[in-house]
């Protein structure tokens, strides 16, 4: 586990798989679209190289389900980082991150708890052009 920043800059823990990363080439536009699928409250921390995009997304009304990333001059590394809070939005419950996994080339998911390994609660689709 490692230190990370929450959705609101907090520091906290991360699990081995709550970062998911992959190359982004060059000159490419990138499309993110998210579902959630879970009871809790659910964001995505978006980075950039390892620093911190501004924009998140999430499964309630401050954050967007769909994001674009415009293209850079060259390739990068994107890092998504999935949270959620045992409840529904309660700023007085702090963000634990989840755990996630890629599905395939394109879609990116996280389960939001220990007891059902169903990764839907967050599962992002990106496409990029």
């Amino acid at each position: 586990m490692s230190i990370h920043f929450d959705p609101e800059g907090n520091e906290s823990v991360l699990f081995d798989t709550s970062a998911l990363t992959l190359s982004i080439p060059a000159e490419v536009n990138v499309y993110l679209y998210a579902d959630f699928d879970g009871a809790w409250e659910q964001a995505v921390v978006l980075y950039r190289n390892g620093e911190r995009i501004e924009e998140q997304m999430g499964s309630f009304i401050l954050r967007p389900n769909a994001l674009a990333i415009p293209p850079q001059a060259s390739q990068y590394e994107l890092t998504m980082v999935g949270w959620h809070k045992r409840s529904n939005p309660n700023p007085h419950l702090p963000w634990v991150a989840s755990r996630g996994r890629r599905i395939g080339p394109v879609v990116f998911a996280w389960d939001d708890s220990a007891e059902d390994d169903d990764y839907r609660d967050i599962r992002i689709k990106l496409v990029t052009g």
